[in-house]
This record gives C-alpha cells, structure tokens and sequence, in this order.
C-alpha cells in the first residue's frame, strides 16, 4: 500500500507543483512558499489516496497469493472466505484510521492555512514577487514590469522599466504609459499605504503618433501599489472544522458531511470489493482483473462525487445523502461472493463428473 501510494503521490504533487510553478513565474506566488503549498496540499491528496492504494495492496498481495496457489494452500488447511474477511478488515480498520485523520482534521485544518497563505500572497504587489532579469505581466494584461536587480532586505530595484496601458483595445495605436527609472524601492505611509518611488528616469505617456504625446524627466517619481481586499472572499466549507459543520447544517455543509464520511466508510467497501476481485485462475496471472478493479473503484469515487453535487443542488434529498451509493456497492460485493461461490461449485461439480 504505501508503494503504491508513494507513486501515485509522486504523480498527482508533480501535476500540482507544476501548476503552482507556472504561477510563481507568472508573479501570482512568491517562490519561498511553494513547498508550504504542497505540504498543506499533501493531506487532501492523501484523503482519496490512502483508500485508493488499499484497493490496489489487496488485489496485488492476493493475486499473487492465488497464482502461487498459495491460498489455495490456505484454504485446504481450513481458512476460508469468512476468515479471509475478517483478516482484510482487520487492516481496513487501521487504514480508516489514517483515512479518518486525514479527512476530518488533517485536510480542514490544511485546506484552512493554505487560504490564509493565499490570502498574504494576495496581498502582496508584483513588485514583491517579481523576479530579476524578467518581464512580469500583470493580472489584468495591462502591466508589464521589469528590473536587471533586486535587493531584498532594502527592497530596492535597479534599472526599472514598467510598461502600463490604459486601455485594452487590440486595434490600432493604445494609449500608453512607459517609465524607466536607473533604480526605486518601496515605501509604506503612516497610513499603511505602500508607494513605489523611483529616481532618475523618464516617463512617456500619450498615444504614439499623435502631439499631445509627453516625454518628462523626473529625478522622483511615486505610484501607488494597490492590493486586493482580502475582506471579499469567503471561506470554503472544505477549510472548515468538523465540528463547525455539525454545528451549522446548511445544504453545503450536509455535502460536505457526507462526502467525509463517505471517504472513511469506503475503505472496508472497497477492501471487500477487493476480495473475490482478486480471486484468479493461476494460469491468467495476477494483473487479470486489476483493470476491472480498478475501474469499479474509480466509478465508486466518481459516484461519490456526483452525489455531493447532487446534495449541494437538492437534487437528492439531504437525509438520503451518499448512503445509498455505499449501499449499492456493498450489493455489488456480496454478488461477486455469490457469483464466486456459483462459479466453484460449478467447476467442481464438471470436475467430479469428469473423474
């Protein structure tokens, strides 16, 4: 299990860090906090993960076990399906543990620090993740920023040159604000207010071609960095405690409930899925039904998924929930035992015919 979950890890933080990545070049994220980032991420990925890699261990480990014949070995000695259950559930229940953790604390409390870490990076200017050397663009497309040298500790830059349009238009000549300065720093008002004052440059302003077009020499010069208000963004359900949904019952927090319920329940789902799934013939190799497996357990995750929509819209009542989607699986489980066990039958009786 946790060889399968450290491949899947690798595979899903290195989409997510890439991503992250193309954010900090883009100046939306300072560089130093991109490993807080995942490390706050890391327990959300897990959630879905721990129980996915179960599955997967108890196809692995049995269908090896079946292909040696190994547990048909077992089974002649007298440990049958029943035992085989217990065994498996035994193991589920410490891995509902890890899932529980993960899922009630771990991920809130996560989800929790990773929207006030983007709330500071919200607040800070392009100025305060720029980087040397490179042109930055502004969110809104109307900046473009550059300095040859920063110095942190001063916050001082060297050979500025900042490029503003006032408007967005794609045709014809734009109006245009361009500033070149030898050097600028930041500065903070009693106020609060932070000015980026630069010295000995030049500033054009005005539309190429046309005679109100200025050009001005200045030895100081000071523009106001405007922040976001991180006062108009509310926080998300999935940041909040358990205990504070319990609390509040609203629609969105029942969804959100239920989905972390949902998660912990699905382990001994799916390890008894995993069950009569890994049951093979030694001649077919133990990988035979990892497909289907796998497929079932992706489809029980999408259910999921589906369904806290579903709950979010009202579109399935909020007392009936996800419970139903659990319900159906463990239908489709004990099929499969009965099928399994039709199957058995079936050979042995061909098989004593034939002798």
């Amino acid at each position: 299990m946790a060889a399968v979950a450290g491949i899947v890890l690798a595979i899903s933080m290195g989409w997510r860090f890439s991503g992250y990545l193309n954010e900090a070049a883009e100046g939306g994220l300072t560089h130093d906090v991109l490993f807080i980032l995942m490390a706050y991420r890391l327990p959300g990925f897990l959630e879905l993960i721990i129980p996915v890699s179960f599955f997967l261990a108890i196809m692995l480990v049995y269908g090896r076990l079946y292909v040696d014949s190994e547990m048909i070995v077992l089974e002649s000695c007298g440990m049958g399906p029943a035992r085989l259950i217990m065994m498996t559930l035994g193991l589920a229940a410490f891995v509902m543990a890890i899932t529980g953790a993960m899922s009630m604390w771990l991920k809130p409390a996560g989800e929790e620090q990773l929207a006030r870490l983007f709330e500071a990076q919200r607040k800070l200017t392009e100025f305060d993740t720029l980087a040397a050397g490179r042109f930055q663009t502004l969110r809104s497309g109307k900046r473009v920023t550059y300095t040859r040298g920063i110095d942190r500790d001063k916050q001082q830059f060297f050979n500025v040159f900042i490029n503003e349009y006032k408007q967005t238009n794609f045709y014809g000549p734009k109006d245009v604000i361009t500033v070149i300065a030898e050097s600028g720093r930041i500065r903070v008002d009693s106020e609060g207010n932070r000015f980026l004052v630069l010295r000995d440059g030049t500033r054009y302003s005005g539309q190429p071609g046309r005679h109100d077009y200025q050009v001005v020499e200045y030895e100081e010069y000071g523009q106001l960095l405007e922040q976001d208000d991180p006062a108009k963004r509310h926080r998300k359900r999935t940041a909040l405690p358990t205990h504070q949904l319990l609390q509040d019952l609203t629609i969105e927090n029942i969804s959100e409930l239920h989905w972390r319920f949902s998660v912990i329940l699905m382990v001994p789902i799916m390890a008894i899925l995993a069950v009569p799934l890994s049951r093979v013939n030694p001649r077919q190799g133990r990988f035979t039904r990892l497909v289907p497996g796998m497929i079932l357990c992706f489809l029980y995750i999408i259910s999921l998924s589906v369904g806290r929509s579903a709950i979010e819209k009202e579109q399935i009542p909020a007392g009936v929930g996800l419970w139903w989607i659990h319900g159906f699986f463990v239908l489709l489980a004990i099929s499969l035992f009965k099928l399994e066990s039709f199957i058995n039958f079936f050979q042995q009786l061909i098989y004593g015919k034939r002798r």
